[in-house]
């Protein structure tokens, strides 16, 4: 991964001929939640070989994971990593290049393992590589259909050109019809610092959740989005808005997993990658109690987000980003809002029999004042616990970065 490589790609594209068909393909096996009652939190770079421990793997999931993907250079390390997980709450992504190579053999030795959630094919393909990636799937899938098979691919920002199609949207069509992946999963780092150090959110991330919802409603299949956990040249230290902006916004745009970069610090002669949730020492920073409080307040609103249905996602503002759709309605009994910034995003969403309203403030530097007009007494709150309590204002201020919530049958 990764990618302030967005800022220097070089690729040499073979452009053969783009799979062209618009017919749907039927995507078997279906989805199916690796992480079961809980909601998919994934750590990238996750805990290298060296510390392969059960005692490592406790400590990610204090902090709220319940995914690992590490990269392991052979299936002997997966096969210890599996182990050492196990009873922990921790499943991990198994890639290797012997399941590569190898991979009917690899995954007959390495299916026993229950703490196996998926296999890994590749990250950031371009559309020439499909074919190729293709094959590989039907060979994972030849050897076990009971797993996830995970892949992830390039963010919005990358021009269309460079990933062998015309648009974005159809980049991630193609991944869909050739590789046939039940899921969308891609990266998107939007807080950038500037010159002067100042962390400046890019609308690029509300753009590329336009796609991915767009897409993968499309298709009838779930996406998955990141935060970024480690720093690294043009990306500053995660702060707390960083992360929760991040967060919130994808599951508010439907999102049915979230990932981060990284977990534990990668070691890099390209990237100078810093101040990770566990530092190169393999210490925790400041990051990962950020993340540990992040993840706990994910999983108390599993039951909001975790199979949700989005009806609409819309925003407010003189300015909205690119792509997306300025609020013109609410559903009842929801009437009016309006915030003193410079916009919120504004989700509709449904899930067992509820409905709800989430408001998340674009702004990661200034809180914002929201006056809403609710036709309607039986409109809750939820709290970030999780819990429902009557509404105590119309006019909440939203930190930067956060949420309002808000449910009703």
């Amino acid at each position: 991964m990764k990618t302030a490589k967005y800022f220097f790609i070089i690729f040499a594209l073979a452009f053969t001929n783009i799979y062209a068909s618009s017919a749907k393909p039927t995507i078997l096996p279906a989805y199916k939640n690796p992480t079961p009652g809980e909601f998919p939190i994934l750590g990238w770079y996750s805990i290298p070989d060296s510390a392969s421990t059960r005692q490592r793997y406790n400590e990610m999931r204090e902090a709220g994971f319940n995914i690992s993907f590490s990269h392991f250079t052979d299936n002997a390390q997966i096969s210890r990593a599996a182990k050492a997980c196990r009873g922990t709450g921790i499943k991990i992504i198994a890639g290797s290049p012997q399941l590569e190579a190898s991979t009917k053999e690899s995954i007959d030795s390495l299916k026993q393992y229950g703490e196996i959630a998926g296999w890994f094919l590749r990250d950031e393909p371009v559309v020439s590589g499909f074919g190729y990636l293709s094959q590989f799937r039907d060979s994972v899938y030849a050897a076990d259909t009971t797993r996830l098979v995970y892949l992830n691919l390039f963010p919005r920002m990358v021009e269309p050109k460079n990933l062998g199609t015309a648009t974005y949207d159809d980049y991630l069509r193609e991944f869909l019809k050739q590789i046939r992946l039940p899921f969308i999963s891609y990266d998107m780092y939007p807080v950038h610092e500037t010159g002067n150090g100042e962390a400046v959110l890019q609308p690029m991330l509300f753009t590329n959740l336009e796609s991915a919802q767009r897409v993968s409603r499309e298709f009838g299949v779930p996406f998955w989005a990141f935060c970024l956990s480690t720093a690294h040249t043009p990306y500053p230290v995660a702060r707390a808005a960083h992360l929760e902006v991040e967060a919130f916004s994808a599951l508010a745009y439907g999102a049915q997993g979230i990932q981060y970069f990284t977990y534990w610090q990668p070691v890099s002669k390209t990237w100078n990658f810093y101040h990770a949730p566990i530092d190169k020492f393999g210490k925790r920073t400041d990051v990962y109690y950020l993340i540990r409080n992040l993840n706990k307040e994910i999983q108390a609103l599993a039951p909001v987000f975790l199979g949700a249905e989005v009806i609409s996602v819309s925003h407010t503002g003189k300015h909205i980003p690119d792509d997306t759709h300025r609020l013109t309605s609410l559903p009842m009994p929801f009437l009016t809002i309006d915030s003193d910034g410079p916009g919120v995003l504004v989700s509709h969403l449904h899930n067992n029999g509820k409905q709800y309203l989430m408001i998340v403030n674009r702004d990661i530097q200034n809180a914002q004042k929201v006056t809403l007009s609710i036709g309607s007494k039986k409109v809750r709150q939820i709290m970030p616990n999780g819990t429902t309590t009557k509404l105590s204002t119309t006019t909440p201020v939203i930190e930067p970065g956060r949420y309002v919530l808000y449910v009703w049958k």
